[in-house]
């Protein structure tokens, strides 16, 4: 179930940033793109404290193979928050 749970975050994570790519794509015709990105990092940064990194710990997930797995690292973590498994950060 945690591995669902951890598919369905990515996929929404990448669902509103492609919302978003779309959006803005319809109001502005010379648009060039790149939004979804700063969405996918906004995302990242909101949930990173929750799971033990901290917020600008977010821009890992820039790093081209590196980011993938750190995303999938997050959701995971994410899926099931109250039963948590890692240990805490110090200072």
């Amino acid at each position: 179930m945690r591995l669902i749970k951890t598919i369905a975050l990515v996929a929404g994570m990448y669902l509103i940033s492609l919302m978003a790519e779309v959006i803005m794509v319809t109001a502005s015709p010379e648009y060039e793109g790149g939004v979804s990105v700063l969405v996918i990092l906004g995302l990242l940064a909101l949930i990173a404290p929750k799971v033990g990194y901290r917020w600008f710990d977010c821009l890992f997930a820039a790093i081209p193979f590196y980011g993938i797995y750190f995303i999938f690292r997050l959701a995971y973590r994410v899926a099931l928050l109250p039963d948590r498994d890692w240990s805490e950060r110090i200072g």
